[in-house]
């Protein structure tokens, strides 16, 4: 029998901006009642892409009462831009708006949201995690990349503040990385085209997982848990062998890191399984992960962005593979599970 279904990373969006006014403090509603903030929500919705190739129609609104039995975490994909805007304490008071909206329309009995936070100011991040946080419609904190990587200890007061509240961190990109001034940057320099930049997305989770690993963030932080949604999986191990082996070569160089770092990626990293596509043929490179790393591995639809569905996923990985993405999705929610190197 199937287990109820943990989908770890899925999307609602606004489909008018000015729906967010109401939830909005003083003068504000009217700081972003202009055409080109307003008349910005198709590129806004857009940003969780990145080529015309790959419009879509308008998302239908979400209703919390769709998620099947189990547990949907809702990401408001219009908040992820954020990491591309100049103006930094705008984008504080849009997100406070757009999470106030997530918690009054998509919270319900299988429906929970990741909290999305400003990545311009860690510690208004934290205290947006410490003023919503305990909710119990917020299961978890998602952080927009910017050029800063996660290893820095200027994200320390988030991440106490998360690790306080017990709340997990998605990070998922939000397509404009590469592209504006603000957000991660990409592999060498500027990419000319949307195709290198999609192409190169899951470097920002290598790039976000060695500097988490090596700047020593899970020993200031054990009971951190971040999950890299929309990344795929496929470069883990490789990712992982290749940490392990510098750290052996270079370990006097880092004391700080007193293990080799797949230990803590195995008990404080994840990873989501889509995009589905990129891991057909699972029997010519299952041998390349350990147990316990595709234990680290749990399912999320992207919905409703080109969606993995679970029937998507049992015709690429099987049904045995999809009950242990959802299992995996259950111990990554009680933050219990742990593994050895």
């Amino acid at each position: 029998m199937t287990n109820p279904i943990i989908d770890c990373c899925r999307f609602a969006g606004v489909a008018r901006f000015e729906e967010l006014f109401p939830y909005m403090e003083g003068g504000w509603k009217y700081h972003f009642n202009r055409y080109e903030w307003t008349g910005a929500v198709d590129l806004a919705s857009n940003h969780i892409r990145v080529s015309d190739r790959f419009r879509h129609p308008p998302v239908a609104p979400y209703d919390p009462a769709s998620a099947p039995e189990g547990l949907s975490i809702v990401l408001a994909h219009q908040g992820l831009a954020v990491n591309g805007w100049a103006d930094t304490v705008g984008a504080g008071v849009f997100l406070d708006a757009l999470n106030a909206y997530a918690l009054d329309q998509w919270v319900g009995p299988h429906s929970k949201i990741a909290l999305v936070v400003s990545p311009h100011e860690p510690t208004l991040a934290a205290e947006q995690v410490r003023r919503h946080g305990a909710n119990p419609g917020v299961v978890a904190v998602s952080l927009p990349l910017t050029g800063t990587l996660m290893g820095s200890r200027v994200w320390d007061p988030l991440y106490q503040a998360c690790t306080d509240l017990n709340l997990p961190v998605i990070i998922h990109f939000s397509g404009v990385e590469g592209s504006y001034l603000g957000a991660a940057p990409l592999s060498g320099a500027s990419h000319a085209n949307p195709l290198s930049r999609h192409i190169l997305m899951p470097h920002l989770a290598e790039s976000n997982i060695a500097s988490l690993s090596f700047e020593g963030t899970f020993y200031r932080f054990p009971d951190l848990q971040v999950l890299f949604a929309g990344f795929g999986f496929r470069w883990l191990p490789s990712l992982v062998r290749r940490m392990d082996q510098e750290w052996r070569n270079f370990r006097s160089d880092m004391p700080w890191v007193k293990e080799k770092p797949s230990v803590k990626v195995l008990s404080n990293v994840w990873a989501s399984s889509y995009p589905v596509g990129e891991a057909t043929n699972p029997a010519q490179w299952m041998g390349e992960f350990s147990d316990a790393l595709l234990d680290r591995i749990v399912f999320s639809s992207n919905a409703p962005f080109d969606e993995d569905g679970p029937a998507q996923v049992k015709e690429v990985l099987g049904d045995d593979w999809f009950n242990r993405l959802v299992t995996n999705g259950e111990h990554f929610m009680r933050l219990g599970a742990t593994a050895e190197a």
